[in-house]
């Protein structure tokens, strides 16, 4: 079969299929007597096996190596190895749950703090939306009186938020 019926019948691409082969992933493929490309029902069970162990999150290097295993008749190595890689990768996927639910709390108490009707407070007390971001805000007396000041936010002029 030539690269683009490989490619459909493997989901994925034509340019990827030839990536694959260029760096090692796929054996090279034997040329026709019209220098196509002409791959085997082995080489469609390779591509499957790569794309989708990529779509684990496997990095290609890894995909390739465990396809390579199967494709030299050593499934059962493949498997072994795969039991242990998929553990791994839970773990990665867990680790980066718990970071976006960090973040996703985060944005959470934000968004609340910013939906708090906005008011201005005294120079002894910190605005609660620049304390939920950790932005140094610095006040100076105003010269004309004593009640009023400058303010001077780190995000600059435009950030909106009253510091005194």
């Amino acid at each position: 079969m030539k690269v683009s019926e490989l490619a459909r019948k493997a989901g994925t691409t034509p340019s990827a299929v030839r990536f694959y082969e260029s760096k090692g992933i796929l054996p090279r493929a034997p040329r026709g007597g019209n220098s196509y490309r002409e791959y085997s029902e082995s080489d469609l069970g390779r591509l499957r096996l790569v794309v989708s162990l990529r779509g684990l999150g496997l990095n290609l290097e890894e995909s390739g190596r465990l396809a390579a295993l199967c494709a030299a008749g050593r499934c059962d190595t493949m498997s072994e190895d795969l039991v242990i890689r998929v553990a791994e990768r839970r773990q990665e996927v867990a680790r980066s749950r718990a970071e976006l639910d960090h973040l996703d709390a985060e944005l959470v108490r934000l968004e609340q703090t910013l939906r708090t009707p906005k008011r201005s407070i005294g120079l002894k007390e910190r605005n609660p939306v620049m304390k939920e971001l950790n932005v140094a805000v610095t006040a100076a007396p105003n010269s004309d009186s004593k009640d009023e000041c400058d303010c001077e936010c780190s995000l600059g002029s435009d950030c909106g938020v009253s510091c005194c």
